[in-house]
């Protein structure tokens, strides 16, 4: 009997030892969560405005559908008053009409981003709450491990998923701010324009313009005109806005979901180094440490199955209608270098925005690939040659396995890199320069 409760004893402690470690590495990871994330914050308020709600812990989805209906309808309406534009300045010239068909494959791809990731706001939502919580790294099992630095362990783990959200806010609000600037252009300029027209150039009749060219419908009746011109001109300055959600808000999602990928194979490339290392990792617990390694791989590859399932398709959407946008601008900077800086300035900031957009696709997905690439390097380098068998054998298999690096595909078709970029805008030169011909001729 004495034997038998003190048997009880030690396995009480060894329970409040062992959940006691996975508390600190639940807690580290409760305390990452509770920070400030600005650039996801501003994400999820972006998609929520469309009524895609991606943080259903945060906020109600009671609103939401009938947001998205109101949208749709706005949406509709503003593409059908740029539409009417461009059928009734058809045959005068491309370059009156250019600037309603950029905004029309703008508000129209905002549309389909919009069904297209409520049709998949399940998956969605897991991914942002699993990014967030750190669910990944929860209950991998080094918590049951006898490390000497279990501590220092933690803390250089945290350090790096800490570093990551630093990246991961500071990239996210320089394209905030990026795509803020068309939106302030377009909803400023008829203010400005009314101000130069009435008290600078000292016109006898100056009236409010439009935010941008575009033919809204309305009936006539007697003096009065439905919708009244107040109503269309509210309409018309709510499309920019529309844009901005949609740009920022999803493509700024794909940045958040691959950069905290990113930072995931960081943490596991950190363990895997020190695998083999006797200041953390004791020769008789290598084989369990490196099992847990192995259980993260697993995890991090699940992960990264569901960012490409969410984005494979749209993104192939998003990189054939940004092409198009790209040859369009360049068109338009071709017609309005002799009207003036000011034509210039407001063009260039489009383009930028859209090229921007395109470049953080393809510059985070290559993050991801190039952290893989790295991750099979450390594999092999970890001194796997004088541990046991058990521990070899895991070595190749993950050498195996890791050697098809995670890439994120366009729509199965090709992938996301560095030098699919270069061709987007190559491709986009093109155009461009058939464009040019064709309108000459």
């Amino acid at each position: 009997m004495h034997k038998k409760r003190w048997i009880r004893l030690l396995f009480k402690q060894y329970r409040i030892h062992l959940f006691g470690m996975q508390e600190q590495l639940d807690q580290e990871l409760e305390r990452i969560d509770m920070l400030p994330k600005l650039g996801l914050q501003w994400v999820e308020y972006s998609a929520y405005a469309l009524g895609v709600n991606i943080a259903p812990r945060k906020r109600s989805s009671k609103y939401c559908r009938l947001t998205r209906i109101a949208v749709l309808i706005v949406n509709l309406s503003i593409i059908y008053s740029l539409v009417a534009f461009i059928v009734e300045n058809y045959m005068i010239s491309f370059e009156t009409y250019v600037e309603a068909v950029l905004l029309t494959f703008q508000l129209s791809v905002g549309v389909v981003k919009m069904f297209h990731f409520q049709s998949k706001v399940e998956s969605c939502s897991q991914l942002v709450f699993s990014t967030e919580t750190g669910e990944v790294l929860k209950s991998l099992g080094l918590s049951s491990l006898e490390l000497p630095r279990k501590k220092k362990l933690l803390s250089s783990v945290s350090l790096i998923l800490l570093n990551n959200w630093m990246i991961i806010d500071r990239q996210v609000m320089f394209f905030f701010k990026i795509v803020c600037m068309p939106v302030l252009y377009y909803c400023g300029r008829p203010y400005f324009q009314y101000i130069f027209d009435c008290y600078i150039k000292d016109k006898d009749t100056c009236e409010m313009t439009l935010t941008y060219p575009a033919i809204v419908p309305y009936l006539q009746l007697g003096k009065y005109e439905l919708p009244s011109y107040v109503i269309r001109f509210v309409l018309l300055q709510s499309g920019p806005l529309w844009c901005f959600f949609a740009v920022f808000g999803f493509n700024s999602l794909f940045v958040v979901l691959t950069r905290y990928e990113s930072g995931l194979i960081k943490v596991l490339r950190f363990l895997v180094q020190n695998s083999t290392s006797d200041i953390l990792v004791p020769k008789e617990q290598r084989v369990k440490y490196l099992q847990c390694c192995v259980r993260l791989f697993a995890r991090i590859s699940s992960h990264h199955n569901q960012i490409e399932n969410l984005f494979k398709y749209i993104i192939l959407v998003q990189c054939s209608v940004s092409s198009i946008l790209i040859c369009m601008l360049l068109y338009k900077i071709s017609t309005v270098l002799e009207v003036g800086w000011v034509w210039m300035g407001m063009i260039m900031v489009y383009f930028v925005t859209i090229a921007l957009e395109i470049t953080l696709y393809n510059v985070s997905a290559q993050k991801v690939e190039s952290q893989s690439e790295l991750l099979f390097q450390d594999w092999y380098n970890c001194g796997w040659y004088n541990e046991s068998r058990e521990f070899k054998f895991m070595i190749k298999m993950m050498l195996l396995f890791s050697r098809r690096t995670f890439v994120l595909s366009v729509g199965g078709f090709t992938s996301l890199s560095h030098k699919f970029l270069v061709q987007v805008f190559r491709l986009s030169a093109n155009f461009f320069l058939l464009l040019r011909n064709m309108n000459n001729k």
